[in-house]
């Protein structure tokens, strides 16, 4: 059984956003410290992969299957990103 210290470290190991998360699911963490999908711009509460791995799946299939897991989706979601980052700027 895990001690309280232990605990802990395992929550906020799993609280911490993942940077593969990106190029995976297409999310970023946001100045919240919540995962935001690039696509659809949805913030979700937990930084849990299963939640935006289930967000992914669901939500953006079409995405999923234009963009199957490699250089192409890569280069998808450094667009999206990229436009995010525009968007951002153009807004001020």
């Amino acid at each position: 059984m895990a001690s309280g210290k232990e605990r802990e470290e395992l929550k906020k190991k799993t609280e911490e956003f993942n940077q593969d998360w990106t190029e995976s699911f297409a999310f970023i963490c946001n100045t919240d410290g919540l995962p935001t999908c690039l696509i659809c711009h949805e913030k979700l509460a937990h930084n849990k992969k299963s939640n935006l791995e289930r967000h992914f799946t669901t939500k953006h299939t079409q995405f999923a299957g234009k963009y199957p897991t490699c250089d192409a989706r890569k280069n998808a979601v450094e667009e999206l990103q990229k436009k995010k980052k525009t968007v951002k700027f153009h807004a001020k």
